[in-house]
């Protein structure tokens, strides 16, 4: 379990996060909700280490995640900005051969195997030869999260990951979230797309202004629902506010 004490962050003068104290389970789906601006982005990058000045302790299985050595750190956590962030001189076999080669310390060869099945599991096994820019929006993305796994983190971080997704994609990506669940990967998602985080909702946090204000676990909060932060934010585009 990823454990968040005492989290804050200051850009300049301006405070993003205040006092972040959360859990978060592992092989479940965990929420970052909030409108722009709460600090969900800003939150997830804390956790992924891209936000180096935070203050307060992110831990591990009680170890410090800033303490780690980065290719220890690689198998706990993956994060998958919105812009997928592939290489654009690298085909799509060799751009999720390339971090498994350099992490695990294998040949090229069974990197490339490796990266195969992972992207036949994906359904991007005819694009194995294709260049990112030859691609969809959806394929890119489902590219970028066959790379990511390739590492086996114990937590796949996914930023805003349907902002740039059709209805179509968005289906198949809400399947390839739960299939990793089920085997065993957690998945952390900022997003303020209300239709998406519906229909993934498992356990959820609500950001107001850089303070986490309300969790919500699916599995046991349903007799508080209508009361929550999380359902009205949800389901405000069907009442109008």
């Amino acid at each position: 379990m990823l454990k968040l004490e005492n989290i804050e962050l200051n850009k300049g003068s301006k405070k993003i996060l205040t006092n972040i104290n959360l859990s978060i389970p592992h092989k479940r789906i965990t929420l970052f909700l909030g409108k722009s601006g709460s600090g969900k982005t800003s939150l997830l990058r804390c956790i992924a280490q891209l936000e180096g000045h935070y203050r307060g302790k992110i831990t591990y299985g009680g170890v410090c995640l800033k303490e780690m050595a980065r290719k220890e750190r690689a198998q706990i956590l993956s994060f998958l900005p919105q812009s997928y962030v592939l290489f654009p001189h690298m085909n799509v076999l060799k751009n999720c051969a390339h971090p498994m080669k350099h992490l695990f310390n294998i040949s090229q060869k069974q990197a490339e195997d490796q990266a195969y099945h992972l992207l036949q599991a994906f359904g991007m096994e005819i694009f194995v030869n294709s260049y990112p820019h030859e691609l969809s929006g959806g394929q890119q993305q489902r590219v970028a999260i066959a790379r990511a796994v390739g590492l086996r983190p114990k937590y796949l971080l996914l930023d805003e990951p349907t902002s740039a997704l059709d209805p179509e994609n968005t289906q198949i990506l809400i399947k390839i979230l739960r299939n990793l669940v089920s085997e065993q990967t957690g998945i952390i998602v900022s997003s303020q797309d209300m239709d998406f985080a519906e229909k993934i909702m498992d356990f959820s946090i609500f950001l107001s202004h850089g303070i986490l204000t309300e969790t919500f676990d699916a599995k046991g909060d349903r007799e508080r629902e209508k009361e929550s932060d999380i359902f009205r934010f949800l389901y405000a585009r069907s009442t109008g506010t």
